[in-house]
This record gives C-alpha cells, sequence and structure tokens, in this order.
C-alpha cells in the first residue's frame, strides 16, 4: 500500500503568464506531467517547508521526471487537485518538492512553434520526506488559480 500526502502548489511566473495568454489570445495548455525533487525544504531545519519562489523555471534539485499525473479532479472552481504516483523505484532519496508541467496544445497561429513545449506551471514545498526504494508514494497537489 502506498504511503500519501498533500502539498499546496503555488502557479509559477511563467504559469500565470500563460494563463493570461490563454484568457487574451487563445493559446491552450494541459498539465501533464509532475517531476520531484529535493530543494523545497529548508536545509537547516529539514522540518519546515520553503515557500515556492514564483520565478522559477526548473524545479529547484530536481531529482525525478517527468511522469504523467495519474489523475486531476475539480475541488472548487477555483482549485484543482493533482494525484501523482510514485512506484518503488522511482524518486529514491529525499524528497521535498514537487513541480506541475504543462504542455501547449493549442494556438490560434498556424504552426505556431509553441505547441508541444511544457514548462513549470507550479511548484509545491513540503518538509523534508527520505523515500526508500521499499515504498510507494501517492501526492495529492492542490493548485487555486
Amino acid at each position: 500500500m502506498a504511503s500519501s500526502f498533500s502539498i499546496i502548489a503555488s502557479v509559477t511566473d511563467k504559469g500565470r503568464s500563460a494563463l493570461a495568454d490563454l484568457l487574451q489570445s487563445g493559446v491552450a495548455f494541459t498539465i501533464t506531467h509532475f517531476v520531484t525533487g529535493g530543494g523545497g525544504h529548508d536545509a537547516g531545519d529539514p522540518n519546515v517547508a520553503l515557500t515556492p519562489e514564483p520565478s522559477l523555471i526548473t524545479l529547484t534539485g530536481q531529482t525525478f521526471g517527468p511522469k504523467a499525473i495519474t489523475s486531476k479532479q475539480l475541488v472548487t472552481a477555483f482549485c484543482v487537485e493533482y494525484t501523482c504516483e510514485l512506484d518503488f523505484l522511482e524518486a529514491v532519496g529525499n524528497l521535498s518538492n514537487i513541480g506541475l508541467i504543462a504542455t501547449y496544445t493549442y494556438s490560434p497561429i498556424p504552426n505556431d512553434p509553441i505547441v508541444g513545449t511544457s514548462f513549470l506551471f507550479a511548484v509545491g514545498n513540503s518538509p523534508l520526506v527520505v523515500k526508500t526504494d521499499a515504498e510507494q508514494r501517492s501526492i495529492k497537489i492542490q493548485v487555486e488559480i
């Protein structure tokens, strides 16, 4: 049985810009993958999660991913919860942050090279967890927009 924990993620500056582009010009994206790392906790006190930095374009201390998101559900009109599953041999070691990766899926400009490219949409940090190769983890990430 997989152990589970939850993280509240903050939308990055690039994510907010992509949301604005969606509303303004119709350039669409979908959150499709996640990445994990060990850069979300305070090095002096691993029981403390750092505040996510909105200017990030890559996940701090990334050690695993990208991997497809397992499921997503609308919690409120402005909050989506993504479920990310880590299997036995995945993301072994320090785990204290997670990033949601979005992929551009549509542009009103024909043959726009942005379609198919990806970016870091949101980041969530947590206190340090050490994942072993003998365990599975289920991470629920909530993002409010």
